[in-house]
Order: structure tokens, then C-alpha cells, then sequence
């Protein structure tokens, strides 16, 4: 069964074919069905027809209106038309079933090949023939329901094939638009994977950005800091408790900036689980950690002056762990540059209250009075100034650098000539730590007013002899 279905695949797929060759199969398969039908004595079936004419007339019309087809899929309209004729000589010789046949395969392709207009036009042609014949029928007979049956008959012999050509018509367009909307899926699908790769790629481009920025803060801070202690242990005259003090400072340094590179490390090869990893390395340095760096600041001979009326660096306020981070960053990053690039004075000032406030600034006055160029920022990569914004203003605050052209009005003069430089932080607080700072700043007025010494009685003039 299975070699038969393969012997007649091609002619299957001829016979079938969508082009012209299927158009001229199925005519030549229609006349050779009309001249059949002919010659079984399927004719003379409307009346009997013109005296004295021979059954071969009946094959012209079936010729015409088979050679019509062969464009009824580009003309189907016009390819009825012909048809039409064909088929009133065919009614006027007394009419054929062979030439019906042709009549519906012509009303079938108008309603599967037709454009909206064609359909139209023969709806309305077939609706105008059967109500004429019911008209003609009824009067030659005289009966309303010999009128009634013509009409009916017309109806039905008509009707059919265009109403199947209709539904054939439809689920071909429903089919094509299936086949559409799975091309569309398809695509749109491969949009989405490539929008996806794209997203993926921007993600990793980002996280590098990240990873970069981080490992510059992590370790270009260490990095500075022993080059800048050893520079000044250098360039002084030997003291062994300073040089001493200066190599411990410089070994812990080694050692902070090694973990930093080992965890730096560990994120990287943590492949997708280094987000997480990625969290707990940015969370690990804490304002915990600032004493030491302080210290490192003072032993590299700048003169340091920190304001903490909060106890902010003093661990006195908890801040949330994501400020804590971001105020560590920020003051390391900055005395970094101070040492690099600043004056030989700086003041590190955090007040915690509604906002916490960080600031720093440096006056620019370089040991031997010389000043610093406000236009100075360093000659570095600048992804230090880069990150402590970002880190600042991801948490909601705002964060400002450069030049300082004067002091605050609540620092003393110190002849600065505005060659300053300024960093300003401002990270919001959650209520709870801002009233917890509000209760210690009243606490601290508080044993101000009570460590004060009360006013002594005084003598009164004249009270005693």
C-alpha cells in the first residue's frame, strides 16, 4: 500500500498543484467528465430541445466553458462570464448536466480565487437568474408552486457551490493565518532571545564596570597608602620608632590589600553566584575600620582634625549596613586623594542627624606653603570620585567634589587662599537612627548643663557686720 501511495505521489501532487498546470489537469478532467456524461444521454434535461440538432452540439459548449477555466484562478470572474454563455447555449440546444458541472466549478472558483467585489457580483447575478426563474416558470405554468420549486431548485443547484467554495476559502485564510502567527511567534521569539543575549551581555559589561570600580576601591587605597607611608619613612632621617610604626602600618596594609585581592578573586570565579558574593565583599569593610586608616593618614604627616560630635566613627550610632559601607568608602577614598594630591592639613566632620553629613576638605597647602592648583584632581584613572558618587546617590543622597574656595564659616582662618578641595556627602537615615542620634545629641546638652557648676550663694551687701 505504502509503494502504490509513492508511485502516485507526483501525478498527486500535479493534479493538485497551485499553478497552471493544476488549472489545465482539472479542465481536461472536467471535459472529459462533461463528454461523458454526454454520452450516457445526460442531455435534453431542461426541455427537448431544437428540432433536428444532434447530441454532438452539445460538445462545443463544454469545450468553451473548459478551455475558460484554465484562468479561472487568475480571472475567475471572467472566466464565469464565458461559462455563462457556454452554458445558455447549452440551455437553448435543452441543457446538460456535463455543462452544470462546469457551472459549479466556475462559481467555485469565483468564491475561492475572487476578490470581495467578484463575489459580490455573483452572489447578486445568482439571487437575479433564480428569481427570474421562478418568474419565467411561474408564468408559463400558471402554478405558484411550480414557481416556488424552480426558484428552490435554482437556488440549490447555485448556491452550493459558491457557499463550499466560501468555506473552503476560509479556512485556507484561517490556515495562512495560523501559519502567520507562528511566524511571528517564531520571531518574535528570536527577538526576545536575542534581546535577552543582548541584556545578558549589557549585564556583563556592567558587572566588570562594577567589579573594576570595586577592586580599584578595595586595593588602589592599600596600594597608595604604603606607597605614601614608605615615601615619608624615606624621606626623613632615621627615628626607629617611626620607621617602625610606618612598617607596621605598611604590613597591615599588605595584608588588608592581599584579603581584599583573595575575595576580589573569589567573586569572580563564583561564576553566576557572584552577586552574592559580590554583596558580601562590598559589605565587609565598615566604619570599624576607619581608626586604622586615621592613624595610617597621621603617620604619613598630615595633620588630621576629626569632627564627630555624633559618634558616627566611634560605632556610638549604628548606621544601616549600606551607609555604614558607603561612609567607610567615602572618607578612605578622600584622605586617599588628600594624600596623593592635597595640602599638609585635613578635616574629616560627620554629624548624624534628619541626614548624616560627611565632609572633607583639605586646605591645599602643601608642606613648605606652597598651594595646589584648584584645576588638580589628581592624574589618576578618576574612578574614585566616580565610585563614592555612585555609591552615595544609589542609597538616595547627594554627593559633591572640588575646589573649596573658602572655608566654613565655622573653621577657623588659616590664610588659605582658596586652593582647597572639598568632598560632600549627604546619605539619608532611616527615622529609628535619626532619633536614636537626636536622643544622644539632647543626651549630650544635657550632661554639658548638669557638669557645669552651679552658681554659689552670694553674700548680700549689708547681711553681715
Amino acid at each position: 500500500m505504502s509503494r502504490t501511495a509513492d508511485l502516485i505521489a507526483p501525478l498527486t501532487r500535479v493534479v493538485l498543484a497551485e499553478d497552471r498546470r493544476g488549472d489545465v489537469i482539472t479542465a481536461v478532467g472536467l471535459l472529459a467528465i462533461a463528454l461523458a456524461l454526454d454520452a450516457l444521454g445526460l442531455v435534453r434535461t431542461s426541455w427537448s430541445g431544437l428540432a433536428g440538432v444532434s447530441s454532438w452540439w452539445f460538445v462545443a459548449p463544454a469545450v468553451v466553458g473548459c478551455i475558460a477555466l484554465v484562468w479561472r484562478r487568475f480571472h475567475p470572474l471572467g472566466a464565469l462570464g464565458v461559462v455563462t454563455v457556454a452554458f445558455a447555449a447549452d440551455v437553448a440546444l435543452g441543457g446538460s448536466v456535463g455543462l452544470l458541472v462546469v457551472l459549479w466549478e466556475a462559481l467555485y472558483a469565483v468564491h475561492i480565487h475572487g476578490r470581495p467585489a467578484a463575489r459580490r457580483v455573483t452572489a447578486i447575478g445568482v439571487g437575479a437568474v433564480s428569481l427570474a426563474s421562478m418568474i419565467v416558470v411561474g408564468e408559463a405554468t400558471g402554478e405558484a408552486r411550480f414557481a416556488i420549486l424552480a426558484g428552490l431548485q435554482a437556488v440549490t443547484l447555485l448556491v452550493m457551490p459558491m457557499w463550499w467554495g466560501a468555506n473552503v476559502r476560509q479556512g485556507r485564510e484561517l490556515t495562512a493565518a495560523a501559519h502567520e502567527l507562528a511566524r511571528l511567534e517564531r520571531e518574535r521569539g528570536s527577538a526576545l532571545l536575542s534581546l535577552s543575549e543582548a541584556a545578558r551581555h549589557d549585564a556583563v559589561r556592567a558587572e566588570r564596570t562594577s567589579v573594576a570600580r570595586d577592586l580599584h576601591d578595595v586595593v588602589a587605597s592599600h596600594l597608595s597608602a604604603i606607597t605614601i607611608t614608605s615615601g615619608a619613612a624615606l624621606a626623613g632621617e632615621p627615628e626607629p620608632e617611626r620607621d617602625r610604626a610606618a612598617l607596621r602600618s605598611i604590613r597591615a596594609e599588605s595584608l588588608a590589600s592581599l584579603q581584599d585581592m583573595q575575595a576580589m578573586i573569589r567573586v569572580l570565579s563564583a561564576g553566576s553566584a557572584g552577586a552574592s558574593g559580590g554583596s558580601d565583599l562590598l559589605a565587609a569593610p565598615r566604619v570599624a575600620q576607619l581608626p586604622p586608616v586615621l592613624e595610617q593618614v597621621r603617620l604619613a604627616g598630615l595633620e588630621l582634625t576629626v569632627t564627630d560630635p555624633d559618634g558616627v566613627l566611634s560605632g556610638d550610632t549604628v548606621l544601616p549596613a549600606a551607609v555604614d559601607h558607603a561612609v567607610f568608602r567615602v572618607v578612605r577614598e578622600s584622605l586617599t586623594n588628600v594624600l596623593k594630591h592635597g595640602g599638609a592639613c585635613v578635616e574629616v566632620r560627620v554629624v548624624a542627624a534628619d541626614t548624616l553629613e560627611l565632609e572633607v576638605y583639605d586646605d591645599g597647602v602643601r608642606p613648605g606653603g606652597a598651594t595646589r592648583d584648584p584645576a588638580d584632581v589628581g592624574g589618576g584613572t578618576g574612578l574614585g570620585l566616580v565610585s563614592m558618587r555612585e555609591r552615595v546617590e544609589s542609597l538616595g543622597g547627594s554627593f559633591a567634589a572640588g575646589p573649596a574656595e573658602d572655608r566654613p564659616e565655622d573653621r577657623s582662618d588659616s590664610g588659605s587662599d582658596g586652593a582647597g578641595w572639598r568632598v560632600r556627602a549627604v546619605l539619608p537615615l532611616p527615622a529609628m537612627v535619626a532619633a536614636m542620634a537626636a536622643d544622644r545629641a539632647a543626651d549630650r546638652a544635657a550632661d554639658r548643663a548638669a557638669a557645669e557648676p552651679a552658681p554659689s550663694d552670694r553674700a548680700i551687701p549689708g547681711l553681715h557686720a
